[in-house]
């Protein structure tokens, strides 16, 4: 499997004649695809070989491709984060109302195209999650313009493209 959020060129190139589409869950064929702003798109996840077979059958043979819209993405790590904090539930009550959130993974902060990396954190990666207020968020990251922060660690997945990316 490969995962990034950035141009999956090479990557399609590799797959055979008729892959198989999903965008945001939703099987679509390549003509909707089409139709997609790049800019949109947070995550997009390539199955090729047997792997792809094993997941969607026969129909996978020449590869599978799973892209997640930002807003998809957003849905995704919202929930997980609230299934992990009450405090981050109660900061971020609905799904991708977080613009006056910091968030800030391993250390580093997020400040664009973050949404595929928040989206792959799951219970195999997982380590941590804390709500900083915004006296700490200003003090530990001189961070001036936004109301709180969210802090979290996470070991980076196995199967991100080569562990290269910006994870």
């Amino acid at each position: 499997m490969v995962a990034f959020s950035q141009s999956p060129k090479r990557a399609l190139k590799k797959l055979g004649a008729e892959p198989v589409y999903f965008m945001d869950s939703i099987n679509v064929d390549k003509s909707e695809l089409m139709k997609c702003d790049p800019s949109s798109i947070a995550l997009v996840t390539v199955l090729k070989g047997k792997e792809a077979i094993d997941i969607i059958g026969e129909d996978g043979k020449d590869g599978v491709v799973y892209i997640e819209t930002i807003s998809f993405a957003k849905s995704r790590y919202w929930r997980y984060f609230r299934s992990k904090s009450a405090e981050y539930s109660a900061l971020v009550p609905v799904a991708g109302q977080d613009t006056t959130i910091q968030y800030i993974l391993n250390g580093k902060v997020l400040d664009k195209n973050f949404e595929g990396n928040l989206a792959v954190i799951d219970d195999k990666v997982f380590k941590e999650i804390k709500v900083l207020s915004k006296e700490e968020l200003q003090k530990q990251y001189s961070i001036q313009n936004k109301e709180a922060g969210v802090s979290i660690k996470s070991e980076a997945p196995k199967d991100l493209h080569n562990g290269k990316k910006k994870f």
